[in-house]
């Protein structure tokens, strides 16, 4: 498989979304259903929608490749290549 140059999801974003989403959609549905586990449902399925629009990023803004950032940032800070295995000598 070949690589890709660029990620169309971040999933960083998905646990941020789903501690927003749970609140957020839990909240609202107790006040509207006063059923906690209706609420809690409601809430884990705004919180993984929230998570995941959150993650998607359009084509047009991610227009760098990562791993050669990360290499940059590496080289000029002097930091050692991860996939390198510095204990065979």
């Amino acid at each position: 498989m070949t690589p890709q140059k660029r990620r169309s999801f971040d999933a960083t974003w998905l646990p941020f979304g789903m501690m927003i989403g749970f609140v957020v959609g839990i909240g609202a549905a107790l006040t509207v259903t006063d059923n906690l586990l209706i609420g809690a449902g409601a809430g884990f399925l705004v919180g993984a929608a929230l998570g995941i629009v959150l993650g998607l990023r359009p084509r047009h803004i991610s227009t760098s490749d990562e791993d050669a950032e990360d290499d940059r940032y590496r080289a000029s800070h002097g930091d050692s290549d991860p996939r390198r295995n510095d204990e065979e000598h």
